[in-house]
């Protein structure tokens, strides 16, 4: 029986466990996954839950953690070193952390796969500053956004991003000039973590004119406030459901070491849209 699991706080509303047992009932594999919970107040107990679910198998990282597993990895992969952050997790034959950052991946094959959006030359807006954040930043990058601006709260940490990236950006890539107006804008990337709770504030409030694309990380049964505000003020709009299941799928594919089979990938796509109504 292999283990994998998702290292996170919070991780009881993660619909990853009936994605991957899913995929395993589909493979044939005698596996489970696991829900580990480490507290925010308890960082260093990080490394010890990835060793134990890495020599079983393999895993995920979530928030607030993406950033503290990039550190803590013997071998990184380079969208690791690229975010500082780092989502997907594995021990090799000799018992070596290694982890990717399968974000990446996962949210540029949605943004290059959405229904009537283009994002080659489009101009982007990430709201957030932490490992999401980068990972959207990188992916719209890799998907041909002409530009992109990250907003935080902090504008000290959206610096920070900017600063980190723009070496992939090649100058494209500045801080958010406030006030905000996300009708300038093609697409609007939410990576922060409001929305995981129904009592969290809209992370922007889109007034007037809408952005022709807005993609929200989070997901919730039902879709999240913040997508539904968005396609109420006439944007399409999407949870981060499809890409839970990208990044999943490329997860699959660093710890099984091999490419995962369309039926895997239906399998895995009905469970979520089941779980998550």
């Amino acid at each position: 029986m292999k283990i994998f699991g998702l290292v996170g706080d919070p991780v009881r509303h993660s619909l990853s466990p009936a994605m991957h047992e899913a995929a395993f009932r589909e493979l044939g594999m005698e596996a489970e996954y696991r829900l580990v919970r480490v507290p925010t107040d308890r960082r260093g107990d990080v490394r010890s839950a990835m060793e134990e679910l890495g020599r079983s198998g393999g895993g995920n990282v979530t928030v607030p953690h993406k950033q503290t597993a990039a550190s803590l990895l013997d071998i990184a992969s380079d969208d690791v070193l690229l975010t500082g952050a780092c989502n997907c997790f594995w021990s090799d034959e000799v018992g070596r952390l290694q982890g990717d950052n399968t974000d990446v991946g996962g949210i540029q094959a949605v943004l290059q796969s959405t229904p009537g959006f283009q994002p080659a030359g489009s101009s982007v807006l990430v709201l957030g500053a932490g490992g999401a954040a980068r990972a959207a930043v990188v992916a719209s990058t890799r998907a041909g956004a002409a530009g992109i601006s990250v907003y935080n709260r902090s504008p000290d940490r959206a610096a920070v991003v900017v600063e980190q990236l723009d070496p992939v950006g090649r100058g494209s890539i500045s801080v958010a000039q406030t006030p905000i107006d996300p009708g300038e804008f093609d697409l609007v990337i939410q990576a922060t973590p409001l929305g995981l709770s129904p009592a969290d504030p809209l992370p922007l409030e889109i007034a007037a004119a809408p952005p022709a694309y807005a993609l929200d990380l989070v997901y919730t049964a039902g879709e999240t406030r913040w997508t539904r505000h968005a396609r109420e003020r006439g944007a399409a709009a999407s949870d981060g459901l499809a890409v839970l299941l990208e990044q999943g799928i490329l997860s699959l594919e660093r710890w099984l070491a091999r490419p995962m089979p369309p039926a895997v990938r239906d399998a895995m796509w009905e469970s979520l849209q089941s779980a998550a109504r």
